[in-house]
């Protein structure tokens, strides 16, 4: 397939999406696109900034400037030939008028309230439930969202930074939706590590059924050592294993995707995990991506134990290992990752 240029095409992303955390705000992916829009306290203020503007212009020039090619799965995949969504549009005169003259908040990612079930190493070093002054942020950020930017949302992530199922707030956000507030609401997505996302809890939550149409499902792990010592502390294998039966049965569920932060102590497992993803009878003639992703380091690491844990750099001393299971992995039934410049890199000895 022959390979596309980052200039010929442009990516909505910024366009419509914002990315919010307690005091950060993004218009991607923070590990795909650093640049911090937070100015206010207020999420729409800070989406239609200067600042923002600036980034959607470097997106219209080619540039891409402000994005890291080598984390985006999109961009990579793109350089490929191939798209895995509909992101990215040819750059004509009559698409730019169309999508950045004239453009609206369409999509919010839920990354304000950090509490999680799990105290996985790639993101957190302690258990984390937000209480008190932490949790009247959460709810004023909710009420933004609800009050002031609902009427022209379209999609909905939840969450970004932890466990929607966890998170008080989020949780009850979930059983309490009103979808009287959303009229152009198309899709929730939900991210979470599915150890919370039971039959019970799911019943409590029939008013969202309608609008979850796609999931992401946080693994890391093809083993129960792995899962749970490893890259899932305070995880249960066997609860997982049970939950995805029923997840992969939700009949409103369109898409899955189900994603692995690969790293030095799991990356030998990359191939069985698509064993293990394959194994599930209730996504057969459904959609879904595995997802294999560089691990980013959000402040986790120190900078030695960070170069310890990427696998993906040339002078790892695992590195000619990793790549030749990037290379089994790749190709496969449902696989995407952000490892192509890898494979080019190592064309010669593939």
């Amino acid at each position: 397939m022959r390979s596309k240029n980052k200039e010929d095409y442009i990516c909505l992303t910024p366009f419509g999406y914002t990315e919010v955390f307690d005091k950060q705000q993004f218009l991607c992916c923070p590990g795909w696109l650093k640049e911090d829009i937070y100015e206010t306290e207020s999420i729409k203020d800070n989406f239609f900034s200067e600042k923002s503007k600036k980034i959607r212009a470097s997106i219209v020039d080619g540039s891409y400037k402000y994005c890291d090619s080598k984390q985006c799965e999109h961009l990579q995949q793109l350089k490929a030939g191939k798209f895995i969504d509909g992101r990215f549009v040819k750059k004509t005169q009559e698409n730019i008028d169309r999508y950045t003259k004239d453009y609206t908040l369409n999509m919010v990612n839920f990354c304000f309230d950090r509490s999680c079930n799990l105290q996985c190493p790639s993101c957190r070093m302690e258990l984390i439930n937000y209480l008190g002054k932490d949790r009247d942020d959460v709810e004023e950020k909710l009420r933004q969202v609800n009050e002031e930017i609902s009427p022209t949302i379209k999609r909905l992530y939840l969450s970004g930074s932890a466990d929607p199922f966890y998170s008080k707030s989020f949780r009850q956000w979930l059983i309490n939706f009103d979808p009287d507030k959303y009229p152009q609401l198309k899709l929730i997505h939900i991210h979470t590590n599915a150890l919370l996302w039971t039959p019970k809890l799911w019943d409590r939550m029939k008013k969202i059924h309608p609008f979850v149409k796609t999931a992401e499902v946080s693994i890391d792990a093809a083993t129960k050592d792995t899962y749970e010592n490893k890259t899932r502390i305070g995880g249960d294998w066997d609860k997982l294993r049970e939950n995805l039966e029923f997840i992969t049965n939700i009949p409103e569920i369109e898409s899955y995707i189900f994603s692995f932060v690969t790293q030095d102590n799991n990356f030998r497992e990359m191939l069985d995990f698509t064993e293990f993803i394959y194994s599930f009878k209730g996504l057969e003639n459904r959609h879904y991506n595995i997802f294999f992703n560089h691990i980013t380091n959000w402040g986790t690491y120190s900078e030695e134990q960070y170069k310890n844990k990427d696998v993906s750099q040339p002078d790892h001393k695992d590195y000619p290992e990793f790549v030749s299971m990037v290379k089994r992995i790749n190709g496969l039934k449902g696989v995407t990752h952000n490892f192509t410049h890898i494979l080019e890199e190592n064309k010669s000895i593939l």
